[in-house]
């Protein structure tokens, strides 16, 4: 093994370490979101909680994909024609969300509600990454 390769080793640990640091206290945080909702009575408050948890949950998913790659796994070895597939229809229904929410935030009695603006506004914001995303995923790169 040469200097270089030492090298590279030694820094694929470290990275996969402060991976698995940062899906602790993701975890962590999944935790405390959770027992501050239950204390809560405000319903929309606690739905806001829970987003924000469900999104320190696909923390530590992107953390244990990252490490899988990180450790040399090929991420999609097998069915490639079926996740081409799959995902072909994902983008076309994260599309059709799309539009769907920018039709919602085109109607007054939302675009008059701040709070209701945000909130759809976030799931739009949310539906184009998820569609951008997929888009990524399904490009070449990902499947040599």
């Amino acid at each position: 093994m040469s200097v270089t390769d030492k090298w590279e080793e030694e820094e694929r640990r470290e990275i996969i370490e402060l991976l698995r640091e940062q899906m602790k206290v993701e975890g962590r945080l999944v935790g405390l979101y959770e027992n501050s909702a239950k204390e809560l009575k405000s319903t929309p408050v606690r739905h806001l909680l829970h987003m924000i948890n469900l999104d320190s949950r696909k923390h530590i998913d992107i953390c244990h994909a990252a490490i899988e790659i990180l450790q040399g796994r090929d991420v999609f070895k097998e069915h490639k024609e079926d996740l081409l597939k799959g995902l072909k229809e994902h983008m076309e229904l994260e599309e059709d969300s799309v539009k769907r929410a920018n039709k919602l935030l085109n109607s007054n009695l939302i675009s008059m509600n701040k709070a209701l603006k945000a909130l759809i506004e976030k799931l739009r914001d949310d539906e184009k990454r998820h569609h951008n995303a997929l888009k990524k995923l399904s490009e070449k790169p990902f499947f040599q």
